[in-house]
């Protein structure tokens, strides 16, 4: 009788305590891939890590444009981020530098004449998430991240991949966003503490190509931790 009362509450512990770890793998919670409980996940938003002043310099692709833009982030005073731009136009070899300001939405204000057309090719490739993602979103595989409005489709943003991915400049560990119409996978890949997408592919519903950008070049404290 003695041994029945010690080994039956243990049995009932270990039982309960084998069912809450492979619960997230059972129900498939966002999560599961990291063992990552989700209200424990970090955050990301758009311009998270831009304090501590990162440059970041992209190709970027369209179909009439292909160009490296350099994104120098430097103080930010109240809600506007001081932020250097300095363009290479991979077609016609020209150069072009602007010490611009993007407001809290994250959108450029007092660019010149010159750079407009590079300025407003960045909005619409590397800047275009700050018009779904307009609050911080949890960093773990599965979670939502908003819903995209393609003509008559509205797929969701979800988070679909977690890992490393390798640049010119050496591997950083990245969160696929993704969402999916038909066949068309569109994709971008983000990193804790930068404050920009470092990757993204996008077509159109019927398999041409919109753009592209990535990041070829970075500096940042997260190259060194």
């Amino acid at each position: 009788m003695v041994k029945k009362i010690i080994f039956i509450p243990l049995g009932i512990m270990l039982g309960a305590a084998a069912i809450g770890l492979a619960f997230p793998l059972l129900t498939g919670l966002p999560g599961a891939e990291e063992n990552v409980i989700p209200r424990f996940a970090s955050k990301w938003f758009v311009g998270k890590g831009a304090e501590e002043q990162p440059t970041m310099q992209y190709l970027v692709k369209t179909p009439d444009m292909e160009f490296i833009a350099e994104l120098n982030f430097s103080d930010q005073i109240d809600d506007d981020q001081n932020i250097t731009v300095t363009i290479h136009d991979k077609k016609t070899g020209e150069d072009f530098v602007d010490d611009l300001k993007i407001g809290k939405a994250y959108v450029f204000e007092g660019e010149s004449d010159e750079i407009k057309p590079y300025v407003h090719a960045l909005d619409t490739t590397v800047f275009s998430i700050r018009d779904t993602v307009v609050e911080p979103k949890y960093l773990v595989v599965g979670a939502e991240w908003g819903t995209t409005y393609i003509g008559k489709f509205t797929p969701k943003l979800k988070i679909t991949d977690y890992g490393d991915t390798e640049f010119q400049f050496g591997k950083l560990k990245t969160y696929t966003v993704s969402y999916k119409i038909n066949d068309i996978e569109n994709k971008i890949l983000i990193v804790d503490n930068l404050p920009l997408p470092v990757k993204g592919e996008f077509y159109d519903i019927a398999g041409n190509f919109v753009y592209s950008f990535e990041l070829v070049d970075l500096e940042s404290s997260l190259l060194t931790k």
